[in-house]
């Protein structure tokens, strides 16, 4: 593939995980709603369960396709980029309070992922089937700790229950999308990183993890326009938890890889900073102000920065 055609390819790619994330979350917040289930359990399971869909797909279709390096790079760099980014815009829309109290918690539990990552892959330097297991066990529990919190906490989003026939077949129309868009990533980010001779961990770190960070961004910025931020902040630490317990567990699972000293001392870290600043920020003043958003957003763009210069110079 020339690089003109790469390119498109990646716009392309990008435009339809756009619409497919749009859609499908829409509908999974109104499906969630006619089915009475409560915002916290909203934006923290059912949104985010959606909006890992790109993550996920892309994944595993590089897992199986292309390189497990692409894969576990896809999925680190979504983790370092989802809350800076995040966060960092839709502060800069207009500052909000974060309603949503098992943040503090959710965020130790991101952290505490994150270390085990760093531990299991230092000792070992390789990533087998029940490392993923490890984490893939944990996914449920999360799901399930969530849903529990979420019942007991505020009240559900309505009293009766509507049709669901219309959000469902609008997921399903969604996900087609994005299925569609994440082929597209996957295969113009591989070439590229052939094109420039690029390792396919750096490709997957920068090139498909702001690829699938991108729709997401767009969705959690529309909803915080519509002032449901309690869903943006419930997406955010929510979708990071699941990609690193269901789509690091599942990519673990299906082949094995080697993973290399410097390729984790130099991106997990920004993981935990990330986390440890949306913390900070919600035991402090439990608001989105524009400074915090300047700092996550200045996060950002370092570990951007320092990732290329690491990976490519």
């Amino acid at each position: 593939m020339t690089l003109p055609l790469s390119v498109a390819a990646f716009i392309a790619s990008l435009l339809l995980l756009y619409i497919g994330s749009k859609k499908v979350v829409g509908a999974a917040a109104q499906l969630a709603s006619n089915l009475n289930i409560h915002k916290v359990v909203v934006g923290t399971v059912f949104v985010a369960s959606v909006t890992s869909a790109p993550e996920l797909l892309s994944s595993l279709i590089a897992t199986i396709f292309s390189s497990s390096q692409l894969a576990f790079g896809n999925i680190i760099g979504s983790n370092i980029y989802n809350v800076p980014l995040i966060i960092g815009i839709c502060g800069l829309i207009g500052e909000f309070k974060m309603k949503n109290s098992t943040i503090n918690r959710e965020c130790l539990l991101m952290i505490g992922l994150a270390a085990l990552l760093m531990l299991l892959t230092l000792a070992t330097s390789i990533v087998t089937w029940w490392t993923g297991l490890v984490f893939l066990a944990l996914y449920p529990v999360f799901i399930y700790y969530s849903i529990r919190k979420g019942n007991g906490n505020g009240n559900p989003t309505s009293e009766t229950r509507k049709s669901t026939a219309k959000p469902a077949a609008i997921m399903i129309l969604g996900g087609a999308a994005l299925i569609a868009g994440t082929f597209m990533l996957v295969y113009s980010a591989t070439a590229m990183a052939e094109i420039f001779s690029l390792s396919h961990f750096y490709a997957g770190l920068t090139m498909m993890a702001l690829g699938c960070v991108v729709p997401e961004t767009a969705v959690s910025v529309a909803a915080a326009l519509h002032g449901e931020q309690e869903i943006s902040i419930g997406n955010v630490i929510g979708d990071n938890i699941i990609t690193i317990t269901l789509v690091f567990g599942v990519v673990a699972l299906i082949r094995p890889f080697t993973v290399s000293l410097h390729e984790i001392l130099t991106t997990v870290p920004f993981m935990v900073l990330v986390t440890l600043v949306l913390f900070a920020m919600n035991r402090r003043s439990r608001k989105i102000t524009r400074a915090w958003s300047l700092l996550m957003l200045a996060i950002a763009a370092v570990a951007f920065i320092l990732e290329t210069f690491n990976h490519v110079a």
